[in-house]
């Protein structure tokens, strides 16, 4: 009896195993798992858009188109730009020293007021070289660790351009308004935010055809603007259209001490202002003089992280600054009989010491900068007499500007940075029967390098 119940227990096991199985089969198959795609993270791939806001800087000339008299004036003036950009990025899937290559092509135009009206030394002339808008259609080309793009640019430049001579005797003045050529050359860094926005800055150098010329009404006085020079540094955002186009943002310990080197250009921007001689014909009369150099010297600073976001610290550096320039007035010949009037400006050193605010988005600093600033300085005046009387000292000052910071690999960073540096006056200064006072204000464009001493590099994924 036992024997056949355990006989129907099996049965009834195997019956209801073959049911189960059967009505399994009958139910509908498990969709399989499908996983997202791979996020593509730091695409610089895409048209964008955006804005921009900076400080434009003039170097022009400006002579006698017959050559007689000899000497030129010189015109230095700076001012504010701002305007709007269009561009097209193309990221391409190889590179080199671990970064990936990026292409583009961008447009701009927008406001640059760079004009100063001036008295010209011992003449009867007033003169101004004043722009008010540029544009540039430019290519671009850099490298990419991911969220940081560093790169060079150039190509075309247009500007309006008024030239203005005006009489001081009758008032009487001529004028010539008109848009300018030429071409562009740059470079700048750019670092993504998150949700397809970038901030950038850029330096560009800007070289445009001559003007026309023109004759001060009463006086028979030519004067053609025959050299144009435009510096400009530029702060600005981007938006990029498309998805995928930011990844998670690398953080960075940017607190502690850094040590690094520092290289670029510079331009003075000096007026030498009509002294106590007697000449009551031009009161207030200047010599310009916008001599440029290389500069290239050593930095020291540190910083605090007091947020996630927000950094502060103090930075010093003393570098070489190669201005050596004479500026030869226009109606004063250097040799001869005739009244002499000629300047000369050579710089030696520049030192700063300043303090930083800085926002961080992880692998780059947006910075404000300010503090003092020493400039070494000789000063030659070649007057009335015709002899060269010089004076060398080292003149004190401020010094504003801002710029970004960027990680290179590890602890190296880089950056890019513009400098307004206000030296003040130099000494009073007679030959013969005139005399001159040269005030001095530079502006320098610069790119950095730097190590920071923590222990935290930035772990970046590209």
């Amino acid at each position: 009896m036992r024997s056949k119940i355990t006989a129907l227990l099996l049965v009834s096991a195997a019956a209801f195993a073959t049911a189960q199985s059967a009505s399994a089969a009958d139910l509908p198959a498990k969709a399989p798992v499908l996983k997202a795609a791979p996020y593509a993270a730091w695409n610089w791939t895409g048209a964008y858009v955006g804005a921009f806001v900076g400080v434009g800087v003039s170097k022009v000339r400006g002579h006698d188109p017959d050559g007689v008299p000899p000497g030129d004036v010189e015109h230095t003036g700076y001012g504010v730009a701002g305007g709007g950009v269009l561009g097209y990025n193309y990221q391409l899937n190889w590179g080199i020293f671990g970064q990936k290559i990026v292409v583009g092509v961008e447009g701009d135009i927008g406001y640059m007021d760079t004009g100063h009206q001036a008295r010209d030394w011992n003449d009867v002339m007033i003169y101004n070289s004043k722009t008010s808008w540029l544009g540039t259609a430019r290519a671009r080309a850099g490298l990419t660790d991911g969220p940081n793009l560093t790169y060079v640019t150039g190509g075309f430049a247009a500007a309006n351009v008024k030239d203005l001579v005006r009489s001081v005797t009758t008032g009487a003045e001529v004028s010539s308004s008109n848009t300018e050529t030429g071409w562009v050359v740059g470079s700048g860094v750019e670092t993504m935010l998150g949700g397809g926005w970038s901030a950038k800055t850029e330096a560009l150098y800007i070289n445009l055809s001559s003007g026309d010329t023109l004759v001060t009404p009463g006086t028979g006085l030519g004067l053609q603007n025959d050299r144009r020079e435009y510096y400009t540094q530029r702060f600005g955002v981007n938006y990029q259209f498309g998805a995928g186009k930011n990844g998670p943002l690398p953080q960075t310990n940017w607190s502690g001490l850094y040590v690094g080197g520092v290289l670029g250009g510079a331009v003075g921007s000096v007026r030498g202002k009509e002294g106590n001689d007697g000449n009551a014909v031009t009161p207030n009369a200047e010599i310009g003089n916008h001599g440029g150099g290389f500069t290239a010297g050593g930095q020291v600073g540190y910083n605090w992280m007091i947020t996630p976001k927000w950094v502060v610290g103090v930075e010093g550096d003393v570098s070489y600054l190669g201005i050596d320039h004479m500026s030869n007035d226009y109606f004063n010949a250097v040799a001869g009989t005739a009244a002499i009037a000629a300047l000369t400006v050579d710089t030696s050193w520049i030192a700063t010491a300043r303090g930083r605010l800085a926002y961080s988005t992880g692998p780059a600093l947006l910075y404000a900068t300010g503090g003092g600033a020493w400039v070494n300085v000789k000063d030659t005046f070649i007057g009335s007499a015709g002899a060269a009387v010089s004076s060398s000292k080292t003149l004190s000052g401020y010094t504003v500007g801002g710029g970004i910071e960027t990680v290179l690999w590890g602890n190296w960073s880089t950056k890019t940075e513009y400098l307004y540096v206000d030296a003040g006056k130099g000494d009073l200064i007679t030959s013969g029967t005139f005399s001159i006072e040269p005030d001095h204000k530079f502006h320098l464009f610069r790119s950095g390098i730097t190590y920071r001493f923590n222990g935290n590099p930035l772990a970046a994924k590209f």
